[in-house]
């Protein structure tokens, strides 16, 4: 018993001198929290930066198809409102968050381990004919974006649960960093992972990479929640019931500038979206760049990102107008897509990199500007549900750019002949639809449509913003 005493004294000590600092103890806390969104932005890395191309270049697969598998965790966001609504009756009963979280995170696992072996199914390698081969892996696929959906939903409830108010705007910023950190750091890892790239090779990272999200999500979450003697949760707020989507959509029609908005924001959206299965298979096959160099695709255009999200924050709390944020980005991305519409030969590998870079900081950009402008044209009273909103209005559009660019690259790739004028007619035809959302930005500005009285700070409902939103 001694020895036990004196083995323990040191964390006792530790715990009293946290005692002490309930703000140091509450952010510690909220390190640990991140680490459930360093966990997944490490779990998308190779799903986003490397299956797509072994799919589309070493396959031979229709980027059609891929584009699909990968989009269709958009279509499904809508189930958030459904599992995030259950989660708060929960809540407000006394009764635990957590095994939504905890089916969410599963069902996320379950679609990392099983979704490199599409290799096998859609190689025709596997014992399944391949319409069956192609079903399978749509449930696959569905499994997954269902996970991501709810924990991501129910993550962001208990971060909102379980932080003050007043540090929330902070602790999300730091979250939403952790995310895209993740992600860039998962990118260079697994680059070096496949630098002697084989199929089994590839399954075995992605699935060592679910396993890492489940025990990132296991040490960020553990004891989050918290009991009280009697079995019901302690510090239980009151919670708020959003309006039914008939109601926020008839609301959101009844506000023409705001409706204007969303309108540009998702022909902005749908633009940067196309890049999103197409980069890394178009480095393949047109540049000629290996499997570990397309995978860090990611991190530089998560580098990018970041930079753009930091740096456009800033320039916001610095007083600068939330318009000249978006039409920065749209200029970024217009740019960026120039780039690498003219990067056509292993020789413009760098000149490659660079407009990815740039794509990264116009996305960005984009999601931090756009997200204060509608927090600052629609009324305090139903922020929550505007941004909701914008959220779906972003997932559907990124939906749609992703599926619709598969599509066009192989059809005009077909067509012509040519493996490369399919991705750059995709490439220009993003670069068209960001000008378009460009120029109907400043319309709608001259006549004074989107002069926004306040603009409020970018940060401050961050729980609103899906995680798939910052990442795809």
């Amino acid at each position: 018993m001694a020895m036990a005493d004196t083995l323990l004294r040191p964390f006792r000590q530790v715990q009293h001198w946290l005692e002490a600092r309930p703000r140091l103890r509450m952010w510690l806390r909220v390190f640990r929290l991140s680490l459930f969104q360093f966990g997944m932005g490490l779990s998308l890395a190779p799903l986003t930066g490397t299956l797509n191309r072994v799919l589309i270049n070493e396959l031979g697969i229709a980027a059609f198809l891929v584009g699909s598998l990968l989009a269709l965790h958009y279509f499904i966001s809508p189930a958030r409102a459904i599992f995030g609504y259950q989660s708060d009756v929960h809540r407000a009963a006394g009764r635990w968050r957590t095994p939504y979280l905890v089916l969410g995170a599963m069902l996320t696992y379950g679609g990392l381990a099983t979704a490199p072996f599409s290799l096998i199914l859609l190689s025709g390698e596997g014992y399944l004919p391949f319409p069956l081969a192609v079903i399978v892996c749509f449930a696959i696929f569905f499994a997954y974006g269902l996970g991501v959906n709810i924990a991501e939903t129910i993550y962001l409830a208990i971060v909102s649960d379980v932080t003050p108010q007043e540090e929330r705007g902070r602790v999300l910023s730091l979250l939403w960093v952790a995310l895209v950190l993740g992600t860039i750091v998962g990118s260079l890892l697994i680059g070096e992972l496949l630098i002697d790239y084989s199929h089994t090779r590839l399954i075995q990272v992605m699935q060592g990479s679910a396993l890492a999200f489940v025990f990132l999500t296991f040490m960020s979450m553990l004891d989050q929640e918290r009991l009280k003697p009697n079995g019901q949760l302690a510090d239980v707020t009151p919670v708020r019931v959003r309006e039914t989507l008939g109601d926020s959509l008839r609301m959101l029609a009844a506000q023409r500038p705001l409706r204007n908005l969303f309108i540009v924001l998702a022909l902005a959206t749908t633009g940067f979206a196309v890049h999103d299965v197409l980069l890394e298979p178009y480095g393949g096959q047109v540049l000629g760049m290996t499997v570990a160099e397309t995978t860090r695709l990611t991190a530089v255009w998560g580098g990018g990102m970041l930079t753009a999200i930091v740096l456009t924050g800033w320039l916001l709390w610095r007083g600068q107008p939330a318009l000249r944020m978006i039409g920065g980005a749209s200029l970024l991305g217009i740019v960026g897509f120039a780039t690498i519409s003219l990067s056509t030969s292993p020789d413009h590998v760098g000149q490659f990199l660079s407009g990815v870079a740039l794509i990264g900081m116009g996305r960005g950009m984009l999601i931090v500007g756009g997200l204060s402008l509608v927090m600052g044209l629609c009324d305090r009273a139903h922020a929550g549900l505007f941004l909701a909103l914008w959220g779906i209005t972003q997932a559907l559009a990124q939906g749609v750019g992703t599926i619709a660019a598969g599509l066009a690259r192989d059809i005009i790739g077909r067509m012509s002949g040519v493996v490369a004028s399919g991705y750059i007619a995709v490439y220009l035809s993003a670069l068209t639809l960001i000008a378009i959302a460009g120029v109907m930005l400043l319309v709608l500005y001259r006549r004074g449509q989107l002069r926004a009285e306040q603009v409020r700070s970018p940060w401050s409902s961050l729980e609103q913003v899906n995680a798939d939103q910052i990442i795809f």
